[in-house]
């Protein structure tokens, strides 16, 4: 009986950490997402760029994925930008070249949290390849949290530097307080 038991402990761990390993597989080795929602009954105006930032910090560690959208299995650079704003109920493109044509352009000096930065491809330089949303932006410091597949391979921030001065093209302003806020400080 003794046996039988030990062999029945056997097999079930066994299973069980099968299991697992077959559940770890499908949402990637590096990070395991749990999900933590932000979204309020508020509409969109009312969303505020500490509130996009926040959620999108949940994120950093979900790695690169290209063209996808799902912190399960990870993030191109559009995705992840999409995947946030729509967790806010925004309507936002899921291709970065899309981003250009949505919302108010306005310049990396006026820049606010949660504000959406747009950049060039890394290797075709005549057109838009790259966004981000803007985490920063005082006392000449710049940074910005995105999906790379550079070094950090995922979700990331990333401080303004040459490489990424050079491929700037825009900032794109979605949310209507963080235009209020901008409002309120020029008058």
């Amino acid at each position: 009986m003794k046996s039988y038991l030990l062999t029945l402990s056997a097999v079930l761990c066994l299973a069980i950490s099968v299991a697992n390993n077959a559940y770890a597989g499908k949402i990637g080795h590096h990070y395991k997402y749990k999900p933590r929602l932000f979204r309020d009954s508020l509409g969109t105006d009312n969303i505020t760029g500490d509130s996009i930032i926040q959620f999108a910090r949940t994120l950093i560690g979900v790695r690169y994925r290209s063209a996808t959208s799902d912190p399960l299995i990870g993030f191109d650079c559009s995705g992840f930008v999409s995947y946030v704003f729509k967790n806010f109920n925004f309507n936002v493109p899921r291709s970065s070249p899309e981003f250009a044509n949505i919302g108010e352009r306005i310049s990396m000096e006026d820049a606010k949290p949660g504000d959406i930065i747009v950049f060039t491809s890394p290797t075709h330089h005549h057109r838009i390849g790259h966004v981000g949303i803007v985490l920063c932006n005082e006392g000449g410091d710049f940074e910005f949290i995105h999906s790379t597949s550079g070094k950090e391979h995922g979700v990331t921030i990333t401080a303004m530097d040459d490489n990424y001065r050079r491929r700037f093209v825009t900032v794109i302003r979605v949310l209507k307080r963080n235009e209020d806020v901008l409002l309120a400080q020029n008058n």
